[in-house]
């Protein structure tokens, strides 16, 4: 048996109190991130000692152990070398053991202390432990060099291999969801293939793209110092993953560093034998949450209701008097789910396998990497082909040189997204015919439905996509002297790709467009570019007087980008065996071509001074002048400045007293600038002339005119002026971790496109002309927090928490004079307005349903009970009623005679806005002796969606659509009021969009928290891997998106972080994996 002990000894109380008030510290907090009865021996653990039945000859072993200041520590771990014999020390240090007949050493570790193997001596020994400096010593990477972390003054978050591939993904940013305070990752897809949308510390711009996204939104990354892909990209291939934050951080990248950059370093091969790593996965997708939809006789019941609420009979034929088809499979009981037929288990796998090793002059990494997803869909399913080789040599002792190279293919198929059609479609029909076939026509009769499955037919519908790309990145260090570099650097990227979709005959949208081949489309779309650039950095580094440490670092780049594309598209395609390549015997009137050149360049140089005074004060001043083709001359240049400061504050004398508890205290201010062309056309500087024909009077004559984007000569370079202030510290010997930053970002010049007045004419009979136009501000606040506690930490057992929390505050502080909102051009509920986020959902704010109660009231609006109850700002109530106020100013009272008509200027406001207000990860690691658990918590908070796909489907008449069994809806013929979601079924509407402001009750909460992974893993003794001769191995167990809670009534068994798109749903995944070191 083993047995646990705890002494304590009367000899400095003064010394107990310090210890146990830092265990009682750690302990609370601890409590306070989660909550876990464990017991305080199971902390310290006291005195342990071996088994006497499993050692048969054992000596007594004891000892105590001091710090730094020769003062006890208490938890640390002793063990014999080569044995599971240990013990932890006890609170005034001491420890006791039997060590077996034959044990010469010891082996002591701490938290935040250096490991030590010390010989075992008779009598009690004494052992001094040293302090370990590595997580302060600790290189980072930053903008073209590296620094210490002990020396960091700006915004920087480090991420290590081991917490990146922790996550069985294919994509490394899926990894770092929750876990870098400022950046949000959210995944709105579950298609195979789908990435992630990344953004860090808010949106800044207001130039979109066609699907409305801010352009140029989203981070820079930059892979082993240049640009490179990082979605294909292998996470087992990462050494490191750097977030730059603030504009001190990132202002050396100019235009590239507006919205934050991403540094990865891959890993290199080290001296010594090869090292093979094997790491694989597998697994299955599904269990997805969808909200269970009406069938039978809950389907039934809304028409039986609506009809009611009519005075109509409710005998089924009369129910279904016009839907005859309808009533037909009813009474057949032909009832489907056909959300259960469209999905499927979904499989995904990944394998990657890398050898690494060198000498000390020639070191070299080769890995191979696939990855293969099929997604719910039958037939959507991504498959990447990858690897990357990198070799450095030193060629002599002033030069060495490398070579990175980086390719992938990508082989896509798509499907078209219908799982929203499939979870509104009349729940009735016959799937298949009596051959076994799809049936295209589910209910007899109705040839105006197809099926939702039409699209698995053979050879029907095609959506192909391939790609590939290769990075090719070598560079030449020559250190002529100690201290001074230079290097120079030369990447090179081309891809090309090919999609090609394909509607045929008796496809789904085929069929829904009338089912005849002239509605047979196909389109074929070939890209290819390819992009160079090159930096040199020179950097000399000098220690004057052992006090001044001074690094300048100089840096010119250049880049080039091309790229073409081509586009066809045409109808008509008459047989379904030619897919897209029978384009060229289609019509020439149903034919479409196109094809398209871009190009830009850029031009950078960099100047940057580091200094540190004894380590202890900390500055850093850079500064960036970029130039730009796509500005005209006068604005093509401009320069970013940027400064930082840090205190170690720890390091002052005044500070000695708190050495004891604290280990690191470091207060960072930076101040930087940051530009950008917010994503605009590559030829925006130069006015284009586009030629087309026309037909006049019978003939077709050629047209010359401008081009849609007007030329604005005057157009500069959208600015960003950030201030950050943080905090790093550690405690009780790096047990404790926490790290502070508040920062604003004041955006000026911010480029938006506006629209011409009619004086210019018009592009076409529907489009006026329009120009890039600096023109808005814009402002981000927000405070972050990365906190880690390493709970307890005992020989056997561990537990380690990390939270993160972001909260930023998004506004546009200014539009065009005179202006107070503008109406967003790619959504149209959207609004740009002053005071409020980017992204800001505009209507009528939904209050409920009106109520029987209420019935007086909502005759004041011009409605009735069961209507919807919408919130009239401009309208106000006193003793004598509710009135409002015209626009002169006069007070016009609201009376059943008079009753109230909505005024779109005064009644519409503001719903709420896309991005959150704030987010918070929290993942806790456990290990026991070979055992490690981990599950991770991710929330995003205050955030509103449009959630038309299923509040849309609600049908109060019962006949067009099926909805959620959780739709509640109001009974015109009950007397009372109702606790409802909806309002009234009535068989006398046509829709839902009858009831007026139902599109207004699209916008909900799209609030939620969610377990989003869970973690179980065994790692096989290293006595075990020795005598089958690996390294190391390790298997392991995942499960993702495990639970998922919504605060809003109307978001049931959803995943609000798909942003209210239904199609392809977010899904459970359980996959189980294996890492093997060789």
């Amino acid at each position: 048996m083993e047995s646990r002990t705890r002494s304590v000894h009367p000899k400095d109380d003064a010394m107990k109190t310090r210890v146990c008030g830092r265990s009682l510290f750690v302990w609370g907090l601890s409590a306070a991130l989660f909550s876990l009865p464990l017991a305080a021996e199971n902390a310290w653990g006291g005195v342990r000692t071996a088994n006497p039945q499993e050692v048969q000859q054992t000596r007594n072993v004891t000892g105590q152990v001091l710090d730094e200041n020769g003062e006890p520590m208490i938890g640390v771990s002793v063990l014999v070398k080569g044995t599971q014999v240990g013990a932890i020390t006890d609170f005034d240090g001491n420890f006791k053991l039997n060590a077996p007949d034959g044990a010469k050493e010891l082996q002591l570790t701490y938290m935040g202390y250096k490991a030590q193997t010390v010989k075992i001596t008779s009598g009690q020994m004494v052992v001094r432990m040293e302090p370990d400096n590595q997580l302060l010593d600790e290189v980072v990477v930053i903008g073209y060099g590296t620094i210490k972390k002990r020396d960091l003054t700006g915004a920087i978050t480090s991420i290590k291999s081991d917490d990146i591939t922790l996550t069985p993904t294919s994509r490394p940013m899926d990894a770092l969801q929750g876990k870098v305070a400022g950046l949000d990752i959210t995944k709105s897809s579950g298609q195979a293939g789908a990435t992630s949308t990344i953004q860090l510390r808010g949106t800044r711009s207001l130039q979109m793209d066609d699907d409305g996204n801010a352009t140029g939104g989203g981070p820079t990354y930059i892979i082993d110092g240049m640009p490179g892909d990082i979605n294909t990209l292998n996470p087992n291939d990462i050494e490191s993953i750097e977030v730059l934050k603030d504009a001190s951080s990132t202002a050396v990248y100019g235009s590239s560093g507006a919205n934050g950059v991403i540094i990865v370093t891959t890993k290199q091969g080290q001296t010594g034998k090869p090292v093979i790593n094997f790491n694989a996965y597998a697994g299955f997708t599904g269990w997805e949450q969808l909200p269970t939809m009406r069938r039978g006789e809950s389907f039934i019941q809304v028409r039986r209701d609506a009809v009611r609420a009519t005075g109509g009979n409710e005998d089924l034929s009369s129910l279904y008097a016009s839907q005859l088809p309808m009533l037909e499979a009813i009474n057949n009981n032909q009832w489907v789910n056909w959300a259960d037929e469209v999905l499927h288990k979904g499989f995904e796998q990944n394998y990657s396998v890398s050898v690494s090793g060198g000498t000390e002059k020639t070191k070299a990494y080769f890995s191979l990497n696939f990855s293969d997803e099929q997604s719910l869909y039958k037939g959507d399913n991504y498959k990447v082909y990858s690897t990357r080789i990198r070799v450095d040599q030193e060629i002599n002792k002033w030069i060495t040189a490398g070579l990175n190279i980086q390719a992938s293919y990508t082989h896509q198929n798509g499907r078209n997204g219908i799982l929203e059609d499939a979870l509104r479609s009349i729940p009735l029909g016959q799937i298949y015919n009596e051959d076994g076939s799809i049936n295209p026509h589910p209910i007899a009769g109705d040839t105006s439905t197809p099926s939702v499955l039409a699209d698995e037919q053979p050879g029907v519908y095609k959506n192909r996509t391939n790609s590939g790309r290769i990075y090719v990145n070598g560079y030449i260090e020559y250190k002529p002297i100690k201290g001074l570099s230079f290097k120079t650097l030369l990447s090179g990227a081309y891809d090309t790709s090919r999609r090609g979709t394909f509607h045929g005959l008796n496809s789904y949208n085929n069929i829904r467009n009338g089912g005849s081949v002239e509605n047979t489309d196909a389109t074929v779309r070939n890209t290819s570019g390819y992009d160079y650039e090159w930096q040199n950095i020179i950097t000399y580094n000098t220690t004057i007087a052992d006090a001044h440490d001074i690094t300048v670092t100089g840096v010119s780049t250049y880049n080039h980008n091309q790229s073409e594309e081509y586009q066809m598209y045409g109808e008509n395609i008459s047989d379904n065996k030619l897919l897209w390549y029978g384009l060229n015997s289609t019509s020439v009137t149903n034919r479409t071509d196109l094809a398209s050149y871009e190009m830009s360049k850029g031009l950078g140089f960099v100047a940057r001074l580091n200094y540190s005074y004894l380590g202890k004060y900390l500055f850093s001043a850079s500064c960036r002048w970029d130039g730009s083709s796509r500005l005209a001359d006068g604005n093509k240049w401009d320069y970013f400045p940027a400064v930082s400061a840090g205190w170690r504050i720890s390091d002052e004398k005044f500070m000695d007293v708190t050495k004891k508890w604290l280990d690191n205290l470091k207060l960072r201010v930076g101040w930087g600038v940051s530009g950008t062309t917010a994503g605009i056309a590559p030829y925006s500087s130069y006015s284009a002339i586009e030629t087309s024909t026309t037909v006049i009077g019978g003939n077709t004559v050629p047209v010359t005119q401008f081009a849609q984007m007007v030329t604005n000569p005057n157009l500069t370079w959208e600015k960003s002026y950030n201030t950050n202030v943080g905090i790093d510290a550690s405690f009780l010997n790096n047990r404790i971790e926490l790290t502070l930053d508040w920062y604003t970002t004041k955006t000026k010049d911010v480029i938006m496109t506006q629209t011409m007045p009619n004086t210019m004419g018009g592009y076409n009979e529907k489009t006026m002309y329009q120009m890039n136009v600096n023109m808005a501000e814009t402002q981000n606040r927000g405070i972050e927090m990365a906190l880690t506690t390493r709970n307890i930490v005992t020989k056997d057992f561990t537990w380690t928490s990390n939270i993160t929390f972001t909260r930023n505050r998004e506004k546009i502080k200014k539009l065009a004079e005179g202006q107070d909102y503008v109406f967003n051009a790619k959504h149209g509920d959207m609004v740009w307005m002053v005071g409020e986020p980017i992204y800001s959902y505009y209507g009528y704010k939904v209050k409920g349903i009106w109520q029987y109660s209420e019935a007086e009231t909502a005759a004041l609006f011009g409605r009735e009970p069961g209507d919807i109850k919408i919130d009239y700002p401009s309208v106000k109530q006193d003793g004598q009623g509710y009135y409002y106020m015209d626009a002169d100013g006069n007070r016009v009272d609201i009376t059943k005679e008079n009753p109230y008509t909505m005024r779109p200027g005064e009644d519409r406001q503001v719903l709420g806005h896309k991005n959150p207000d704030w987010t918070l990860g929290f993942k806790n690691t456990f290990t026991y002796k070979n055992f490690d658990l981990s599950f991770f918590i991710y929330a995003r908070w205050g955030q509103m969606m449009n959630y038309e796909q299923m509040i849309g489907i609600y049908d109060p008449t019962g006949v067009r659509y099926t909805f959620p069994t959780y739709f509640s809806y109001y009974d015109k013929t009950i007397q009372a009021d109702q606790n409802v979601l909806f309002p009234a079924a009535d068989a006398s509407m046509t829709n839902f969009g009858d009831y007026d402001n139902s599109g207004d009750m699209n916008y909900v909460d799209g609030s939620f928290w969610k377990i989003k992974n869970l973690t179980l893993g065994y790692t096989l003794p290293k006595n075990w891997c020795n005598k089958i001769g690996i390294s190391n191995l390790r298997v392991y167990g995942t499960v993702t998106n495990l639970f998922v809670f919504s605060p809003s009534d109307y978001v049931k068994d959803y995943d609000p972080e798909m942003d209210g798109s239904l199609n392809f749903p977010l899904s459970r995944e359980l996959v189980f994996g294996v890492n093997l070191t060789f």
